[in-house]
């Protein structure tokens, strides 16, 4: 019902603009997944871990998402993914409120 509800409401006007944003979508999808795959290239490097738990440390999404596919690999280091994970919600969680405050004062300016 819920979905009926919201499927109905969408007009053509929304569905335009939806489509005109869907490129720009896309391409800071694409962005964010090439900033945490360099991300865990570099941390590889340093830390001499393998790829893929560097990879999953610094995934964007859900902690249970990313533990849950850990969890399914073999060979990753799930403590060390889990510890990066945490320490990024600690970090959104400390400054994201500031640096959205600082963003929406210079955007508005």
């Amino acid at each position: 019902m819920i979905g009926w509800s919201i499927g109905l409401n969408f007009t053509r006007e929304i569905v335009r603009h939806a489509a005109r944003a869907f490129a720009q979508v896309l391409g800071s999808i694409f962005a964010l997944i090439l900033f945490c795959a360099g991300t865990a290239y570099v941390l590889s490097r340093l830390l001499g871990i393998d790829m893929l738990t560097a990879y999953l440390a610094t995934s964007p999404g859900g902690m249970d998402s990313v533990a849950i596919i850990a969890a399914a690999s073999d060979g990753v280091n799930l403590s060390f993914i889990m510890a990066m994970q945490m320490g990024r919600f600690l970090f959104v969680l400390l400054f994201g409120p500031s640096l959205a405050k600082l963003v929406a004062r210079t955007v508005n300016d």
